[in-house]
């Protein structure tokens, strides 16, 4: 009986590389998830270099694999942790350093207005939040893409949320549910239009700037149980990896296809994924 992690289980899996051992363990690799330019969908890319290698050369070996808006655009590498960014790598950071056993790695194009801030503007972190009804505080609950907006001086909640439906491109019926808040370490102080947003981060941050957003609330449009695959692209011969999201785990299944070897893995709710899928 083999156990790991207070588990026991009678099966021994394996995996096929592609390359050999002592090749391997010379490079990282690391699994980096980035929404397409053109498609509304998340495709998650597997990475290999040399373990001396720095963010900046993992960013410019996925441009080689992605479909960009234009071919100078400039990419960034975030951490997310339960729907939430937590870190926004420097180029310079050195790979070996980086895991991504606990949280998602995401990529994503800057946008040029942010190359051109002037010292009033700010770059806040947002995130979709529901509040759990069973919990007796209704505990928010993080769900979604977490995502980066500018700010200006001055500029109230009602100006906001225009520029954050135009980004997500969500109808005005909907929209008009959904309710903002400046969420701290988890709490939500609920704003109105007239509220001017860039007051409220103010505040001095202790932990990071994860610690501080605005929060949008509204229902989660994937349905609560329903497992979202996500075809990971590995660029390797042998080995298909693909995510399933449910809301717990579960053991690891195999099957067989016609190219090789599939693995469907279970990941928790908190995992960072989108509803699309990617190809």
């Amino acid at each position: 009986m083999l156990s790991h992690y207070y588990q026991t289980s009678d099966i021994l899996y394996y995996e096929v590389l592609d390359i050999p051992l002592p090749e391997l363990q010379c490079l990282k690799t690391l699994n980096v998830s980035f929404r397409r330019a053109t498609k509304d969908e998340v495709v998650i890319h597997r990475i290999r270099l040399p373990k001396q290698s720095t963010v900046g050369d993992l960013l410019n070996d996925l441009k080689q694999k992605v479909e960009l808006s234009h071919p100078n655009v400039e990419l960034r590498l975030m951490e997310i942790f339960y729907h939430k960014i937590y870190k926004i790598y420097s180029p310079s950071k050195n790979l070996e350093k980086i895991t991504h056993q606990y949280w998602t790695l995401h990529a994503e194009e800057i946008p040029e207005e942010e190359k051109n801030l002037s010292p009033h503007d700010q770059l806040i972190h947002v995130n979709h939040f529901t509040k759990d009804a069973s919990q007796y505080h209704k505990q928010v609950q993080n769900f979604g893409e977490p995502f980066i907006l500018i700010i200006r001086e001055g500029e109230t909640l009602a100006e906001v949320k225009v520029c954050i439906q135009k980004k997500l491109q969500v109808p005005n019926k909907e929209f008009s549910q959904w309710k903002f808040a400046f969420l701290s370490l988890g709490r939500p102080e609920y704003l109105q239009d007239s509220d001017v947003v860039s007051s409220r981060f103010q505040r001095e941050v202790v932990y990071g700037p994860w610690e501080q957003c605005l929060g949008l609330e509204h229902s989660d449009s994937v349905p609560k149980g329903l497992m979202q695959r996500i075809r990971m692209v590995t660029h390797t011969r042998n080995l298909v990896l693909i995510f399933a999201l449910s809301d717990g785990y579960s053991l690891p299944t195999y099957t067989k296809i016609d190219m090789d070897l599939c693995l469907f893995i279970s990941a928790p709710r908190h995992s960072y994924l989108s509803p699309h899928i990617g190809d």
